[in-house]
């Protein structure tokens, strides 16, 4: 499937970036998920939260999960 792991140590700071920069954007879409459906377990909102993050276009307009799909080549 072309799927490549990249294990990223804790302290590697090239990296730390990327890690914060999604962080930040799944707590916000978690926070207004779990606002608009309280009633909601929160390992749900937790899928729904990060199926939103891997379905939003990134800095280059690519939908990460059509990619991973093979959707774009």
């Amino acid at each position: 499937m072309a799927i490549k792991v990249k294990k990223i140590p804790i302290k590697t700071h090239n990296s730390v970036k990327k890690v914060e920069q999604y962080y930040t954007l799944l707590c916000h879409t978690y926070k207004i998920i779990s606002s608009e459906l309280e009633d909601t377990s929160k390992k749900l909102i937790l899928q729904m939260a990060v199926k939103a993050v891997n379905n939003s276009a990134g800095l280059d307009g690519l939908i990460p999960m059509l990619l991973v799909f093979g959707t774009y080549f």
